[in-house]
């Protein structure tokens, strides 16, 4: 570590600092005794994105301070962005644990400033609370205090990004571990192949899943029918790759094409045949998002693309299972104990039942 900005304490309170290895290129732009503004490059080449370190106003009515600067800081850059730290404030009360509720003017006006700043918390793991004040009893209040908020630029870069609340015993609030990508798994598992909306453009379409289920014959058992619907996916992404190839590649190989034939002033009839071709695959290529997506309230016409990437990046990230707890209550997060453990699930609740009669 030899990069630092950072401010001084006063007495035994406040005080910031910031330290980042000098493989990364940071570039501080601002630093009060409230917050440390920077841009960063994690290495050459890549995106520079916005990062904010906070220390929350500890007295309520001077919160405003804060709220107002990062307002400032949100108009002064377009870089995606990201604010961490303490910000001595909830946003909701069950974010707040103590005989006494939180006030709601108070949270209210934090939810108001992340949504000015276009802000949304990226979530955590771990304990709920980052901050106990370690009394007993009714004295004992625990808080969520210290967080990691980002805009969606931000969240797109980093769609594997995760928080951590680790734990300590040197303070009274817990370590924030910000990961920007997901950890190597042991093993890549094989992608699962799925129906695509967008094969129903093509006519031919029925008669090639008739033709696939009718190749495996008669299917009297469950067994059998699965067998038959493996067939059917196998078939119809071998015509499909055929058929369509790589969306996105196909997309960009057009665009290369289009951009040539405008160059060379190519005759019209031409380049509309290339433009045709480019908004079918752009049509594709939304239906292909929306599917994944899982977002059903907007009309298949809405040209969003981009908005069905980023609700489908989410909503996979969402559904990502972090950790399984096994038989003993150990938490296990190991990609091949969690396959193990589901597997070794499965297997026991999908096992004939001997005392079943089979002949009833």
């Amino acid at each position: 570590m030899t990069g630092f900005a950072g401010i001084d304490s006063d007495g035994l309170s406040g005080g910031l600092a910031l330290f980042w290895h000098d493989s990364m290129y940071v570039e501080v732009k601002e630093v009060t005794e409230r917050f440390i503004d920077v841009h960063i490059q994690a290495s050459p080449g890549e995106q520079i994105w916005h990062a904010t370190f906070v220390y929350g106003e500890p007295r309520t009515e001077n919160r405003h301070r804060l709220w107002s600067a990062l307002c400032a800081l949100r108009a002064s850059s377009s870089l995606p962005w990201i604010v961490a730290g303490d910000f001595n404030e909830a946003l909701w009360q069950h974010e707040h644990l103590s005989s006494c509720p939180r006030p709601e003017g108070q949270m209210a006006d934090f939810r108001d400033t992340l949504m000015k700043c276009e802000l949304k918390d990226i979530g955590f793991r771990g304990v709920p609370f980052t901050y106990d004040n370690k009394r007993r009893g009714r004295a004992n209040v625990k808080v969520r205090l210290d967080r990691e908020v980002a805009d969606d630029s931000w969240r797109d870069i980093f769609s594997e990004g995760t928080v951590v609340h680790l734990v300590s015993p040197c303070s009274d609030h817990t370590p924030l571990l910000l990961q920007l990508a997901r950890e190597t798994r042991d093993q890549v598992p094989p992608k699962c192949k799925q129906y695509e909306i967008f094969w129903e453009r093509e006519h031919a379409l029925p008669e090639i899943i008739a033709t696939a289920w009718n190749e495996v014959g008669l299917k009297s058992e469950l067994g059998e029918i699965n067998v038959a619907l493996e067939k059917v996916m196998q078939v119809l992404h071998k015509w499909g790759n055929r058929k369509f190839g790589n969306v996105t590649c196909e997309l960009s190989r057009l665009r290369r094409k289009l951009e040539q034939l405008m160059r060379d002033n190519a005759p019209t009839q031409t380049i509309r045949e290339t433009t045709d071709s480019m908004n079918e695959l752009l049509y594709k290529e939304e239906m292909l998002w929306l599917q994944r997506s899982c977002i059903l309230w907007l009309r298949e016409g809405d040209r969003n693309t981009k908005f069905f990437h980023r609700k489908a990046v989410w909503h996979a990230r969402k559904n990502r299972i972090k950790s399984l707890i096994d038989a003993d209550g150990v938490v296990k997060e190991s990609p091949s104990d969690m396959e193990r453990m589901a597997k070794s699930y499965f297997q026991s609740m999908y096992t004939r039942d001997p005392t079943l009669n089979s002949a009833m």
